[in-house]
């Protein structure tokens, strides 16, 4: 296997320049568990060196039915959302910043008080009391010509699951009166509609909320106060090249806009 120092060193360099994605993969093939490792090391380096800001919450990735089966996993993947990454919407980003910048329409929780560890497990009544709202997302990603298809999930989950970060939107709703049977997600780039899809979230919000708690809680990690979750894509993977006007509208949500310079 490779030498786990050297393989945190490696990949944080390619995470700040943004190089194509390499999965500096082991025989046998890395466990999640190990992945998991890697990822902890690669944020320490990144915020310890100080090209990443604190940790200001955390992506849900392979959340639905299809996608656990597809990536053969047991749970669903999880990783971070540093602070100078997180934006309020409506934002305005540097399409020269990413390699292969694309997004994801989502929900995401905005957490008012921390979840205990030794609390957990968690289930869906326990977390609804810790969220403020539910509010539209777009969680940001630099694929780095990553064949997501063709990669060994640990692979990626080692490297953040390719986030960097994430577009807030409001104004959001009470947890108590989200009903994603119900919410119609529009996707709109320069004004065009690309994408309109209704009762598309993977799963609950507040099971993907209790899940991640739990699921830090047995990495000896917590959901605190302030952090925002990212519950889960309501689409495919959206790439963009170049400038443009991107807006997610949901339904009783609100909207979430980025425009790329």
């Amino acid at each position: 296997m490779t030498d786990q120092s050297g393989t945190i060193e490696q990949i944080v360099q390619d995470v700040v320049t943004a190089a194509p994605f390499e999965a500096y993969a082991t025989q046998p093939q890395r466990t999640v568990a190990q992945a998991y490792a890697i990822q902890d090391g690669v944020v320490a380096a990144l915020i310890g060196s100080g090209q990443r800001g604190a940790i200001a919450g955390w992506k849900i990735a392979a959340n639905s039915p299809q996608l656990l089966e597809r990536f053969k996993l047991d749970e669903p993947a999880s990783g971070r959302v540093f602070a100078d990454q997180k934006h309020a919407g409506p934002a305005t980003l540097n399409a020269a910043d990413y390699s292969e910048f694309a997004f994801e329409p989502e929900i995401a929780a905005i957490m008012q008080s921390t979840l205990d560890p030794t609390d957990a497990p968690f289930r869906r009544g326990d977390v609804v009391a810790a969220i403020e709202r539910f509010v539209p997302a777009m969680e940001l990603l630099d694929m780095r010509r990553t064949d997501m298809p063709n990669t060994h999930i640990p692979d990626a989950i080692a490297q953040n699951i390719s986030n960097v970060g994430a577009v807030i939107g409001g104004p959001g709703i009470a947890p108590e009166d989200l009903d994603t049977a119900q919410i119609r997600t529009t996707l709109t780039i320069d004004g065009q509609v690309e994408h309109d899809v209704t009762g598309a979230a993977p799963q609950s919000p507040l099971d993907a909320v209790a899940w991640l708690a739990t699921h830090l809680a047995a990495r000896g990690l917590t959901l605190q106060a302030g952090q925002i979750v990212l519950c889960g894509t309501h689409s495919p993977i959206w790439y963009h090249e170049g400038t443009g006007e991107i807006e997610v509208e949901m339904s009783g949500l609100g909207k979430a806009a980025v425009t790329l310079i």
